[in-house]
């Protein structure tokens, strides 16, 4: 019988070699050298050759996305290994970050096969607990409240899965980059700190939670989809079966068109049906306003385990 510590689970699933910074959340991820990810300023072309997806804000090539967010910057993706970015004039290094720790993360992970999912999570010892939902749905604010309360804070935003471990567990990795809006983070407890992009009008900042879990690598058990219900219903937790499960996690794929492109539709389609079998996947509908937001946080609390 094989050592079960001979092949240890890696803390990350990938290296990254950076020349630009990326905030201390990405400390597990970082190697000065022999990484396996390379992110360099450099030439970024407007457009691709041989496209066969996309639009003005991407585009597919085999091998290769481009992504152009509106805000004066381009990534090129390529080969799961690289990762160029060009800026115009006056862009600040902190908006790069946001797009490349985003989207052009979004299509690395997918070249790499991996899947990532649009999800923040909390974790109890190597049980991860996933919250997904529709922009604004408070993905970000119920982990940072649950961190609030004795969780472990897990990730924001993305989630990656690895679809070669779903035949028997679902093993995930998170990265710790909390963004929340300022009401949020008085409502959490959680430290503001640095504004997530320069311009005046965007207010959302990173913030420290109460509590961060010192594990990057665990496994995914639940994940919930946060429904907003009305104020005058109580908090209410279903499971979803079949047909339903399948649609809510093929919502919940961090930038599905980018999916559709690298894995194709057969591939995401069974990495979807493969999870489906192996998480469960519930709606968490709950009041949202916020004089009710502390009791919406408790119900949660209490529906996890310890």
């Amino acid at each position: 019988m094989a050592n079960p510590m001979s092949n240890p689970v890696p803390e990350v699933p990938f290296t990254v070699d950076a020349d630009l910074e990326l905030g201390n959340a990405a400390a597990p991820w970082l190697r000065a050298h022999g990484a396996d990810v390379v992110i360099r300023r450099g030439p970024v072309p407007e457009t691709l050759a041989d496209v066969e997806d996309g639009g003005a804000a991407w585009q597919y090539a085999p091998g290769r996305v481009l992504v152009k967010p509106p805000a004066g910057m381009r990534f090129l993706v390529e080969g799961g290994d690289t990762i160029r970015y060009a800026t115009e004039p006056g862009v600040d290094d902190v908006d790069v970050r946001l797009f490349l720790l985003g989207s052009a993360w979004g299509a690395l992970v997918l070249q790499r096969g991996l899947l990532p999912l649009h999800a923040s999570a909390v974790c109890v010892g190597e049980d991860v607990f996933g919250f997904t939902g529709h922009p604004g749905a408070g993905k970000s604010t119920l982990a940072a409240a649950l961190a609030a309360r004795g969780r472990g804070f897990f990730a924001d935003d993305v989630l990656v899965l690895d679809p070669a471990s779903f035949a028997a567990s679902v093993r995930c990795w998170g990265y710790k980059d909390l963004k929340l809006w300022p009401d949020a983070v008085k409502m959490t407890g959680a430290a503001s700190g640095q504004r997530i992009r320069t311009v005046p009008d965007v207010e959302k900042t990173y913030a420290a939670p109460a509590i961060a879990s010192t594990r990057v690598s665990g496994l995914l058990r639940e994940l919930y989809v946060l429904i907003r219900g009305n104020s005058d219903r109580p908090c209410r937790i279903k499971a979803t079966t079949g047909l339903r499960s399948m649609v809510a996690l093929r919502t919940a794929v961090y930038r599905r068109p980018y999916a559709l492109a690298i894995a194709g539709e057969h591939q995401l389609y069974g990495w979807l049906a493969a999870l489906a079998a192996n998480v469960s996947v519930l709606r968490f509908e709950r009041p949202f306003t916020h004089s009710q937001f502390d009791d919406t946080s408790a119900y949660m609390d209490r529906a996890l385990p310890r």
